[in-house]
């Protein structure tokens, strides 16, 4: 007997892959979308007659308490003893005692169900306001952390993706004896051991970085052994812990499975493994917390597999095509056919479960552009349709010329499979672009600020534009309305151009009448010259926002944006 059967094969991927989807669908929450701030008890910026037992901070969904990501601060910036809870949709901060007359600052940082920490802060007084105040400042992540948190996702999805897709390649793709090219099996288990390797390093790293992330921490965090105590208990970390699993199985059975030909199992035993290690990328993050869960977990899971056999197979091929390879020509042309075949149906595959992804996680197209989310997906997007291009030229132009039906004329033989090898080399490259792109969004929220009676999107967008020196500071304001408000900004030069400032705007917002604040906001950074912020407007009024931007070492340029707020 030969090598087993492509349907007994395909039909333990089938199971291990139906098995990993049913894991996922389990584990799942209720569906629900990222944590949004319903309101606070008591109002910010209100003055109350007696000091309240209790301050509550509402959301529309189950949060998690971050280990000392809220604080309340008396007038002199003096902290104030607490207890802080999280009950049902509710953040519980109970202080040890009575609170004496004077403005309160409270600072607080959750977790919301797709893992992504939301933060805020809010004053309050008790009596009469305070002579003078700290300011309300939110702890935020470094730049430095974020940005190697999605770096470390990256690489965790492209480790995955390399192992599961190089293995589905090797078992069902791939047309070469078990004893030819022995140079190409080779090669095929270097590339799987250092994909696993990258994988398994990026999974051990995210123990700490997700608990710093959420804390608002910097690199600093993760030499501290109670970051990684805390990531140990984290759901991500069990997610990892199932990846794992998954990836050393894989990668350590692969080549016998390779070798026995007269056995299914160990091809089921890998391909299952594979299954599972894609399937823990989708235990956590955002399809968690969007419903139906039955839709969007499948539809997360289908895309995560489609993406990983297109990337494990376009690498497959490029090897196969090398000359040093030595691969059989005639075996080679039909391991390209083989995946021209099924490349199809995975772009198919990709492009429906993207579509539901996108729909159900933005929820509208005006999302795509009115959120940073949704424009790194467009980025995701126009990749995909590249990678698409290139793809549609080898199945058609080069393929054909590789199996000798190629158009008169056109390439034959070994120039086309020196063509088609070129190609697909950029395909490969195109697609790791996409995986750092997926990296990034992992890391990004997704909110979408609605309107809380109807759930539909808010009112238009307040958009104000104020000289910065010599340049321009563009800003949007949605939904203008009283309670939470996204705040994006972007900052021109005098030639149009994103400007960078020296450091991060510092924002402040006051409202004229009655006289409130300033209070601080953070400010993050999501591309070149913009910046977004969560801002928590309690009262109708003319509201104000002072941006600071430090363009240079002496100039400091401040740029103020009315905002009309309605109730």
């Amino acid at each position: 007997m030969g090598r087993p059967s492509v349907l007994r094969r395909v039909v333990a991927v089938v199971v291990g892959a139906a098995a990993a989807v049913l894991l996922a669908i389990l584990a799942s929450g209720p569906a629900a979308a990222h944590a949004v701030l319903v309101g606070t008890d008591p109002q910010d910026g209100i003055v109350l007659d007696a000091p309240p037992d209790a301050l509550t901070i509402t959301f529309n969904e189950p949060v998690q308490v971050v280990p000392g990501g809220t604080t309340v601060l008396a007038a002199d910036g003096s902290p104030v003893d607490v207890d802080v809870a999280a009950v049902d949709d509710a953040l519980v901060v109970t202080p040890a005692a009575t609170l004496d007359d004077g403005t309160y600052v409270v600072s607080w940082r959750v977790v919301s169900l797709d893992t992504h920490p939301v933060a805020g802060a809010f004053t309050f007084s008790v009596g009469a306001p305070s002579a003078t105040s700290v300011e309300a400042r939110v702890a935020e992540p470094t730049a430095a952390l974020v940005a190697v948190r999605a770096l470390d996702q990256a690489a965790v999805y492209a480790g995955t993706f390399l192992v599961a897709g190089l293995a589905a390649f090797e078992l069902l793709v791939l047309h070469v004896s078990p004893g030819a090219a022995p140079v190409l099996r080779r090669r095929l288990q270097r590339v799987r051991g250092g994909a696993s390797a990258v994988a398994a390093m990026g999974l051990v790293l995210a123990v700490p970085l997700t608990p710093a992330w959420q804390a608002g921490a910097g690199l600093g965090a993760l030499a501290d052994p109670a970051t990684w105590a805390a990531g140990l208990a984290t759901d991500s970390t069990l997610a990892g812990a199932l990846g794992l699993t998954g990836l050393l199985a894989a990668t350590l059975l692969a080549p016998r499975a390779a070798r026995e030909t007269r056995a299914a199992w160990p091809a089921g035993v890998v391909l299952g493994a594979s299954a599972l290690a894609l399937a823990s990328l989708v235990l956590v993050g955002h399809t968690r917390t969007y419903g139906p869960p039955w839709l969007v977990v499948t539809a997360d899971a289908l895309h995560v597999v489609a993406g990983a056999v297109w990337l494990g197979g376009v690498l497959g091929l490029a090897l196969v095509l090398a000359p040093s390879a030595h691969v059989d020509p005639r075996r080679a042309a039909i391991t390209v056919a083989r995946f021209s075949a099924l490349g199809g149906w995975v772009v198919l595959a990709l492009a429906v479960t993207g579509t539901v992804l996108g729909w159900r996680v933005l929820g509208s197209l005006d999302a795509l552009v009115s959120t940073a989310y949704g424009r790194s997906l467009l980025v995701k997007v126009g990749l995909a349709v590249c990678l698409v291009g290139v793809a549609a030229w080898n199945r058609y132009r080069l393929v054909p010329a590789v199996r000798g039906r190629g158009p008169a004329g056109g390439p034959t033989g070994a120039t086309a499979r020196r063509r088609l090898g070129r190609t697909v080399t950029a395909e490969a490259v195109l697609l790791a672009v996409v995986l750092a792109v997926t990296g990034l969004l992992v890391s990004r929220s997704p909110v979408v600020v609605t309107d809380a009676d109807t759930g539909e999107p808010a009112a238009p967008a307040v958009e104000v534009v104020d000289e910065l020196g010599d340049g321009t500071l563009r800003a949007r304001v949605t939904p203008g309305q009283v309670g939470v408000n996204a705040l994006e900004i972007e900052l021109l030069d005098a030639d149009g151009q994103p400007l960078e400032p020296v450091a991060v705007p510092e924002l402040t917002t006051t409202l004229a009448d009655p006289a409130l604040g300033p209070f601080a906001r953070p400010l993050t950074r999501t591309g070149t010259g913009t910046y977004e912020a969560t801002l928590d407007l309690p009262m109708a009024g003319d509201w104000t926002l002072h941006v600071s931007v430090r363009t240079s070492k002496y100039e400091n340029p401040i740029a103020e944006i009315p905002v009309e707020v309605s109730s």
